[in-house]
């Protein structure tokens, strides 16, 4: 059996030739197919190791052809290709087997890292069959060779393992595709689900939660706002305040995200993930939608994750207004403890690190962060911040704390600290903002 060829489907011949000509002159053996009839025709007449399936194609769908070849070969690797961020398709796709769903042009360096894997999958299933079968014959009379062929297998056992941590981070990747595509259909929602997701693993482990339910809090973070794909983007992009109608349409999102990410098979540990997503706008005194849901009834991830985009919107620019002052931010996050937040996840963040919060703030400009100013942030944390800005503390320390945080926070600086501490520039895009301050994030 063949282990190292490639099944490479796209109706557009233009990107089909070019990205056979780029695999082939980096010594992949790829076939290359038209149309789905086609790419099914060369998989009954060939093994592959991996498929690159473009989505839209005239006869069968790279869908139907994914379910097609993962029937006959569930251990091929599928990647699927498109020029459309569908969630629908992403969703399917993934459900459907797919490794990893990728958004034209694909990056070339991702596509042969995840071809290079598929053929070491491969290698590796091939290893694991003939050594089964010589385990199974050495087993009565060659004990010695037994213990080294059961030594060979834990390490293959081991490389697989690896194998499948990369089809997490495949899975992962994809989910953050889609939580782009979202962000950008406003530019300044750019990164927000990305920010939103780091706050909330940030407060996780400060709360000491294990790696399961950070995974948790990474998946329903990227896919929190998932919802809003299906609100119309005039009103994620209005200046100032929303009519009734259209704030109880904003409102949709929350139950629109779960009704999206139940389409997705998570399973075990983390079937909870599409509750935690959509409960994001639940408050802890019972007041927040879409259930009503109130204090410990709202899941622990989504009571964090309802920390983390208050947080975010707050300290960012949208279209209805400027971000607020780190000082006023941080007062509407402790006042809100026991209100809209669970006090518990509220603390935890007042415990983030001050150099955590530049890191994730300025996300999208890490190229502008200086290591001195991060080595100094690094041990402050948002209380002793709030603290210094409260007692308009001017000793030499406070002052340079706050000067090298307002180097990269593009709020305001305190009232008390204008004309001592110079506020950064903006690197956000430069939209107006509304002097009205209502909130439709």
């Amino acid at each position: 059996m063949s282990s190292d060829r490639i099944l490479l489907v796209d109706d557009n011949k233009g990107q089909r030739v070019t990205l056979e000509t780029i695999l082939k002159s980096c010594g992949f053996a790829v076939t290359s197919a038209d149309c789905g009839n086609a790419a099914l025709a060369a998989a009954e007449n060939e093994d592959f190791a991996a498929a690159l399936l473009d989505i839209k194609m005239p006869d069968l769908t790279g869908i139907d052809v994914l379910k097609v070849l993962k029937g006959n070969r569930p251990d091929m690797t599928i990647i699927m290709m498109t020029g459309y961020a569908e969630t629908d398709y992403a969703i399917d796709a993934l459900n459907s087997g797919a490794t990893a769903y990728l958004l034209k042009p694909a990056n070339i360096e991702q596509i042969k890292t995840l071809l290079k894997q598929a053929i070491e999958h491969q290698r590796l299933l091939e290893e694991n069959k003939a050594m089964s079968a010589a385990l199974q014959e050495w087993n009565s009379n060659l004990e010695g060779k037994v213990k080294e062929r059961t030594k060979q297998v834990e390490e293959a056992h081991k490389i697989t393992l690896g194998f499948y941590e990369e089809l997490k981070k495949n899975f992962e990747s994809t989910l953050e595709v889609l939580s782009i595509a979202i962000d950008q259909r406003d530019p300044l929602t750019a990164s927000h689900s990305f920010r939103v997701t780091e706050y909330a693993i940030e407060i996780g482990k400060i709360m000491g939660l294990d790696n399961t339910h950070i995974d948790k809090l990474r998946y329903a973070g990227l896919m929190h706002d998932l919802g809003k794909i299906e609100i119309k983007e005039h009103i994620l992009r209005k200046e100032g305040s929303l009519t009734t109608e259209e704030y109880q349409e904003i409102q949709t999102h929350a139950r629109g995200t779960y009704t999206l990410l139940s389409k997705f098979k998570f399973r075990r540990a983390l079937a909870d993930v599409p509750a935690i997503a959509s409960g994001h706008h639940e408050r802890f005194d019972g007041n927040g939608y879409p259930q009503g849901l109130k204090g410990t009834d709202i899941p622990r991830g989504a009571r964090i994750l309802a920390v983390a985009d208050v947080l975010d919107a707050i300290t960012s620019k949208r279209h209805y207004r400027s971000a607020m002052s780190i000082q006023n931010a941080l007062a509407i996050m402790r006042r809100e403890a026991g209100g809209h937040f669970d006090p518990e996840c509220a603390a935890a963040l007042m415990k983030m690190s001050a150099g955590n919060f530049i890191k994730i703030h300025l996300v999208e400009h890490l190229e502008k962060l200086e290591a001195s100013d991060l080595m100094t942030l690094q041990p402050v944390t948002l209380e002793q911040l709030f603290t210094i800005c409260e007692s308009g503390s001017t000793s030499s320390v406070d002052l340079d704390i706050l000067q090298r945080f307002h180097r990269y926070y593009q709020g305001p600086v305190p009232a008390a600290f204008e004309g001592k501490v110079t506020p950064a520039p903006r690197f956000d895009p430069d939209v107006p903002a509304s002097e009205d301050k209502s909130s439709n994030c």
